[in-house]
């Protein structure tokens, strides 16, 4: 990128603009947030004292300038108007930044995948088309005639308010784009001097010139497009194919390793984009395909360098908890709580690792346990819950694949009622877990009562509550692994968990590159009693 244009596009909200170094800032602020952790006395003494601090925090900053660009599959931008003659008004990519639309001063996010900048240049300049109109004179036999200039899109235009672009992790295929208008999609005005039979032609009218308009437009994006949604209050329109999701995939290696490799550092699981470079006898051999329905309208996670980081770090993680059981769990059964699943980014690569007996997953939006339901099915993964039985139907799991149960509801409301039904029972749900029907399996109030090993969590920004907090604390889990994206709110849980569980060791990664953001990946071990 050259000099000059690098100083003219603007990053809103971003620390690192494209004239600095994204390398060094990506190594300071991932430097900066283990420093707070140290600082904090969170994480000064480590469960292995033996083990060099270094050993036990692993920092993963970028390592290429290429890193800090062209990550992002999801992006949503305002739109903002610059007047550029008398009645002509151009419009402008830009993003909120204290509360005021900075424009980008360029028709493409540097910081989006290649896909999206393709298809931002092309839809910008779509929008941005004028062509000239002529207009003859009444009198046919003047020679003057009147033209002027007008915009080829204007219906699209009119109180076009943002625009979002949803690709794929691998940066082929899927790029849907959502036009978001600030009044509603069509004339549908009901005065009180027209009847209804008029109000509805107008309409009509309205909504075919829209939709004309809109399919001249998404033929003119040349097949970049999947899909074209134009979106307002209560109305919704689609351009191309009807897409609830958008259809990713990632490859995950299996290997089957001894108790010593694993303790040893040895990885059993590496998770990976695509087949490059793997040879062709491996294959069908070590790698399966992990799917993913990614919706098009809730959040999925948009950086996959490190969405590949966590689960490949994760994942080894677990596999050495399950090979190392003998660390106070007198268990033949390991279940998992995952809270906060969202589309199932985690849960999926899990199931398929096949670490655990279950998996039951929690989430509160609706559309992300849809997407997840879906997700299961894809994988063969998916236990049929109650909710579901009337629209989903059952699906025979796979073999070596954990059973995946997906509930919708709150962590903290999940969180008491476990440790309500939980208390002083843990021994006999144990004893009797591998005895229940399935169908009983599907039910909220077993897994209310059921032991786990194992709690994953991956809250919002602001952490986890006080009663998942206390859930973890007095529930029956062994292990723990947080992943975080909230830097202070890490630290005031950790004072909270700190009493009852050592930290084995962490990860911090770069969530967003050029930001400020760090994800933080913790495995947290429940404190042994002292011996007597």
């Amino acid at each position: 990128m050259k000099s000059n244009e690098s100083i003219r596009i603007q990053l809103p909200g971003y620390e690192c603009q494209l004239n600095r170094d994204g390398v060094t800032h990506s190594r300071q602020k991932v430097e900066s947030a283990l420093n707070d952790l140290l600082e904090e006395n969170v994480i000064s003494i480590l469960v292995d004292e033996k083990k060099e601090l270094e050993k036990q925090v692993l920092t993963v900053p970028c390592q290429t300038h290429q890193e800090t660009l062209n990550y992002r599959s999801s992006c949503t931008f305002q739109i903002v108007q610059e007047k550029i003659s008398q009645h002509e008004f151009e419009m402008q990519y830009a993003m909120r930044c204290c509360k005021e639309a900075v424009p980008l001063q360029t028709d493409y996010f540097p910081v989006a995948t290649p896909r999206i900048q393709k298809v931002m240049k092309l839809v910008m300049k779509c929008l941005n088309h004028r062509q000239t109109l002529v207009i003859d004179n009444q009198n046919p036999t003047a020679e003057k005639v009147h033209w002027y200039m007008h915009y080829k899109y204007e219906c699209i235009r009119k109180n076009l308010s943002s625009i979002s672009f949803v690709a794929l992790w691998r940066d082929d295929l899927d790029c849907v784009v959502t036009f978001n208008y600030s009044q509603p999609l069509y004339d549908c005005d009901n005065d009180d001097d027209v009847t209804m039979d008029a109000a509805s032609t107008v309409c009509d009218n309205s909504r075919t010139k829209l939709l004309s308009q809109a399919a001249e437009f998404f033929r003119d994006c040349n097949d970049s497009i999947s899909s074209l949604i134009l979106r307002s209050k209560h109305l919704k329109e689609t351009i191309g194919r009807p897409l609830l999701y958008i259809e990713d995939v990632l490859y995950l290696r299996r290997m089957h390793m001894s108790r010593v490799d694993v303790v040893s550092g040895v990885d059993a699981f590496k998770v990976c984009l695509d087949l490059d470079g793997v040879d062709d006898n491996e294959h069908g051999q070590n790698y399966v395909p992990i799917f993913y329905s990614k919706p098009i309208d809730a959040f999925h996670h948009p950086n996959r360098n490190t969405m590949l980081q966590a689960l490949n770090w994760m994942m080894n993680r677990l596999k050495a908890i399950g090979m190392n059981s003998d660390d106070g769990c007198k268990r033949c059964v390991h279940n998992m709580l995952e809270m906060y699943c969202g589309c199932g980014a985690h849960t999926m690569a899990i199931a398929k690792s096949n670490i655990f007996d279950s998996i039951v997953a929690i989430e509160l939006d609706q559309r992300l346990v849809d997407a997840c339901i879906v997700n299961c099915k894809r994988n063969g993964c998916f236990s049929m819950t109650k909710e579901d039985s009337g629209t989903h139907g059952a699906t025979t799991t796979v073999v070596e694949t954990t059973p995946v149960y997906v509930f919708l509801g709150d962590a903290s409301e999940w969180a008491k009622k476990i440790v309500l039904k939980n208390k002083n029972k843990r021994q006999q749900q144990t004893e009797t877990s591998n005895t229940v029907s399935n169908n009983y399996k599907s039910s909220k109030s077993y897994w209310y009562n059921q032991y786990y090993h194992v709690l994953l969590v991956d809250p919002p920004r602001m952490g986890l509550g006080e009663d998942v907090i206390n859930l973890a604390i007095h529930g029956s889990f062994e292990h723990i692994i947080y992943v975080s994206c909230g830097r202070r709110a890490l630290i005031r849980d950790l004072k909270l968990l700190r009493e009852t569980f050592d930290i084995v060791d962490l990860v911090i990664t770069d969530l967003f590159p050029r930001t400020d953001s760090v994800e933080t990946i913790l495995h947290l071990r429940r404190k042994q009693p002292p011996q007597t």
